[in-house]
């Protein structure tokens, strides 16, 4: 399976079993336990993303901040591994709502998908945005995951 194609149906996951999963992610009073959900999101990246778009000892970047649950490790499956490729976010005409800049011909890092309220991003369905840190003017820019398009680079060692 190309990666534009499993990006787009992980985000398809997240947004259908979200709020299902979400009160078993939270502490006691509901209030939202970033490292349980970050645990439950690099599993799933792993076993559904990572697995089916890599080989065998192939492996991405981790999800936004990885998880907790190793301590040593971001990664929930193989926790000595090191990442082989990244996910490539690639723009040909899109506005960066978070900054409200329109941008061309640009190709990110992905980073997380993200909804969108109150002019800022957050960690909370429905996800219809993409979320990357642009490192050549050190920001962070949100664009909607229906105006950019997902390829995998191998990481040059």
């Amino acid at each position: 399976m190309d990666i534009d194609k499993a990006m787009r149906l992980f985000v398809d996951f997240l947004n259908l079993t979200w709020n299902i999963i979400e009160p078993l992610i939270s502490n006691r009073d509901y209030t939202s336990d970033e490292t349980s959900k970050s645990d439950w999101i690099q599993a799933n990246w792993e076993l559904l993303v990572e697995r089916k778009v890599l080989p065998l000892n192939d492996y991405l970047e981790i999800y936004g901040e990885g998880a907790d649950f190793n301590g040593i490790s971001s990664r929930i499956t193989d926790i000595e591994a090191y990442a082989t490729f990244s996910v490539g976010v690639i723009i040909d005409d899109a506005i960066d709502i978070l900054n409200n800049q329109k941008i061309r011909n640009q190709r990110y890092s992905f980073d997380r998908f993200v909804g969108f309220e109150n002019g800022f991003y957050i960690d909370f369905s429905p996800f219809e945005y993409v979320l990357i840190q642009d490192e050549n003017i050190g920001i962070e820019r949100v664009f909607s995951i229906h105006d950019v398009k997902f390829k995998l680079y191998r990481i040059q060692k």
